[in-house]
């Protein structure tokens, strides 16, 4: 009857595969695999060895696994057995221990240990209180020089900006016509960063908001506005804006405060000209873009 090796080396053959073909794709060293067809065990590093490369060897020839398992089976027994064989011949020996405390402990020592650990938890005690009484002390005198210096007149508040009147509210529609100026009473003055020209623009923030404004190429602000801050714009025929609160913020064009662009935390761009304004609302992925009018 054939051994495990020849098997193996036989099989190889068929296949026509060279050992070091299956050294290269394996990354195990081809005089294992020479030793595995020659069943010299005593060329391997150990019996866990031998195992592991049967198991690569015969999975590479994709052999099934009734073909090796009982030789690998035997293989771990008679190593079991070695084993058990070197450790009943080792001499007995033995080995002084000292012996196993009785868990009795002296009463006198036991009460000086508690008093040093009391007063080390006296202590920690102490030293955290009087840290803390130094830290309150440090920090109300700290309090008591840096008053005189924050001491200042009162800022004088503007009073709060009046919304010219007008005569009805633009429409609630993505694309709003120019309307006509109401004589009685002239527009609120433009922030200082406003430009001149047919297109003015004011953005107020209610919310957190950021803000994008363009002229042509080029970009005029680009950064977040915080609640209560006003930024406006000109331009001479149009100017495109790109909101990530358009529910956060207020615009005014031309003097008229237009409705909402958007709601709160929607991304909106809006491009104003003299005669109205458009506002861009997102679309689907896949959806085909409006045409333009």
């Amino acid at each position: 009857m054939s051994t495990l090796g020849q098997r193996l080396r036989e099989e190889r053959e068929k296949r026509g595969l060279t050992i070091d073909e299956l050294a290269a794709e394996t990354r195990i060293n081809a005089q294992y695999f020479h030793a595995l067809e020659c069943d010299d065990t005593s060329a391997l590093p150990g019996g866990f060895f031998y195992r592991s490369f049967v198991r690569q060897y015969a999975r590479r020839l994709e052999l099934p696994e009734t073909a090796y398992q009982p030789e690998l089976e035997r293989s771990l027994e008679a190593e079991v057995a070695e084993m058990d064989r070197r450790e009943t011949a080792l001499p007995q020996r033995n080995i002084g221990l000292p012996p196993i405390p009785t868990g009795r402990a002296d009463p006198a020592m036991e009460t000086r240990r508690w008093v040093a650990r009391l007063a080390g938890l006296v202590v920690v005690v102490v030293l955290c209180s009087a840290a803390y009484t130094f830290w309150q002390r440090w920090q109300t005198e700290t309090e008591q020089e840096a008053a005189p210096q924050n001491t200042a007149a009162p800022a004088t508040v503007p009073p709060p900006r009046q919304q010219p009147k007008q005569e009805s509210q633009l429409p609630a529609a993505v694309t709003g016509p120019a309307r006509e100026q109401a004589p009685a009473q002239a527009p609120p003055a433009a922030p200082q960063d406003q430009a001149v020209g047919a297109v003015k623009v004011i953005v107020r923030a209610k919310e957190m908001a950021w803000l994008g404004v363009w002229r042509g190429d080029k970009l005029l602000f680009g950064d977040l506005m915080r609640p209560g801050e006003t930024r406006g714009f000109g331009a001479e025929d149009r100017l495109r804006m790109r909101l990530g609160n358009a529910g956060g913020v207020e615009v005014e064009w031309n003097g008229n405060v237009i409705p909402p662009t958007g709601p709160r935390g929607q991304i909106r761009n809006v491009e104003f000209r003299p005669d109205g304004y458009t506002v861009v609302l997102p679309q689907p992925k896949d959806a085909e873009p409006p045409a333009r009018q």
